[in-house]
């Protein structure tokens, strides 16, 4: 009987989630019609000297993670720490060449074996539509488009078609943005760039609203606390924001070296461990970050400042207030604490923010 009862309530959490996940639209789904799916091949590199250099980079950390983090990465990221503590060196190419096989992506990328188990999930095969409805998001909030008016709402449906919403970007902004696909099994948006994930047009817009506070600022020096897979940095070099630093726990620095290795070019990151350069994105440890004294034109934390327990929050909260200009947090408030109680009474400016419901941005200007 049980098993039968599970699965009951599964597919009454499954049927819940599909009427559910359309409110993280930003307009009606019948406009966003046109979105095709795909899943990215992957790319080959040789990339064996990167590897090498990310191991030696692991080896050298013994920090754990805090808060939510702590289980995550005892759950599931055991797998990649047991085959570099093994010197496994097949198992070690697979997980980082090929992460759809492992873990390592659980928490801040869709590309993840145990998400897929089942096949794709309701999340995923929303994402074409969710990445095309955050693009055209995206055109609105940078003026390349107007603004949706649901007011003049009528029985047609007026179907957007993604390249168009791409070269409207590319107009207002003066440049085209690439979509690399260095992994086999990425999902999301067709689009003559490549296969574009959910986490695609997000980081794009976090990278353009960086250099938008930056403005005016020469050679600016940016730290992002949390990187996820190091997208936003990726995205951030298209705005002329090269000093860029990355502070996070060992998997996901693990993580964010491949990927930016692989995309921008292995000289185009610093590790843990490696000489710094400033036109390098360098990837810090917490206590790096902490004994280091560096200061920043703008700190910048996005989806993960309450996740990682209150005090470690309050330690990074210290450390921005002191050696930054300017804070940017992108947070969503349903966590144990949030960022508005973080740095109270720091004055910060609350404003939704434009692609994902339910988040919002604060902006706090240190100089003041």
């Amino acid at each position: 009987m049980r098993p039968r009862f599970l699965l009951l309530r599964e597919t009454i959490r499954t049927a819940i989630k599909s009427r559910v996940i359309r409110h993280r639209y930003n307009r009606r789904l019948g406009n966003l019609g046109n979105a095709v799916g795909a899943f990215a091949l992957g790319e080959s590199a040789e990339d064996g000297a990167l590897v090498d250099r990310l191991v030696a980079s692991f080896k050298s950390r013994a920090e754990q993670p805090t808060g939510q983090w702590a289980d995550i990465y005892s759950e599931r990221h055991a797998d990649i720490g047991q085959a570099i503590a093994a010197n496994d060196r097949a198992g070690i190419e697979r997980i980082l060449r090929d992460p759809v096989t492992s873990d390592i992506f659980f928490g801040f990328d869709s590309t993840v074996r145990s998400l897929r188990a089942s096949g794709l999930r309701i999340e995923d095969r929303h994402a074409p539509r969710l990445v095309l409805d955050g693009l055209v998001t995206f055109a609105e909030a940078i003026g390349a488009r107007p603004l949706e008016y649901p007011e003049n709402y009528g029985l047609r449906r007026h179907p957007i078609a993604v390249e168009k919403v791409l070269e409207q970007i590319d107009r207002a902004l003066g440049v085209a943005f690439k979509v690399p696909n260095p992994y086999r099994g990425e999902y999301g948006l067709a689009t003559s760039r490549g296969v574009m994930s959910f986490r695609v047009p997000q980081a794009i817009y976090q990278a353009w609203r960086i250099a938008r506070l930056l403005d005016g600022v020469e050679h600016p020096r940016v730290l992002e606390i949390g990187g996820g897979l190091g997208r936003t940095a990726y995205y951030a070099r298209a705005f002329g924001v090269r000093d860029y630093a990355i502070v996070d726990i060992p998997v996901s620095s693990l993580a964010q070296g491949y990927f930016l290795g692989r995309t921008l070019g292995p000289e185009a990151v610093a590790l843990y461990g490696e000489q710094r350069r400033a036109d390098a994105i360098k990837l810090l440890s917490p206590a790096e970050f902490v004994h280091s004294g560096e200061r920043y034109d703008l700190i910048v934390n996005v989806d993960s400042l309450t996740e990682i327990g209150r005090q470690a929050a309050d330690e990074y909260w210290r450390q921005i207030r002191a050696r930054a200009d300017r804070f940017l947090s992108i947070n969503h408030e349903a966590n144990e604490f949030t960022v508005t109680e973080l740095i109270a009474p720091a004055r910060a400016s609350r404003t939704p923010y434009w692609l994902r419901r339910g988040y919002l941005e604060e902006f706090v200007d240190l100089r003041q």
